[in-house]
């Protein structure tokens, strides 16, 4: 039960990482071929699926390196990294989409 259950999280994780990363790409293909307001949301909405991104590859890999058995083997210190790099990521999105969509309010 627990390597099907892992095999679902490994697809379902793969499969929202690359849903995440098609979509950003799809926001920038619109963010370069526009100006004003929607070109800065467009811009805001690509950085926050990028950083989503990050933050389901991260977790995707975790999820394999403890289900390989591997995860023991990683030094803490980079795992902590990741793991800051993953938080960090997705906060500097979240923030910068608040920053943008609160300016645009404020117009």
């Amino acid at each position: 039960m627990n390597t099907s259950l892992t095999y679902i999280i490994v697809l379902m994780g793969a499969a929202t990482v690359a849903l995440s990363l098609y979509v950003a790409f799809c926001f920038l293909v619109k963010h370069l071929n526009m100006r004003g307001d929607g070109r800065r949301l467009t811009g805001a909405l690509m950085l926050q699926l990028f950083g989503e991104a990050a933050l389901g590859a991260g977790t995707l890999l975790f999820a394999i390196l403890a289900h390989t058995g591997h995860l023991p083997h990683v030094p803490v210190a980079l795992q902590s990294t990741l793991r800051l790099l993953m938080f960090g990521a997705t906060a500097a999105t979240t923030i910068h989409l608040f920053v943008v969509i609160s300016n645009l309010d404020n117009e």
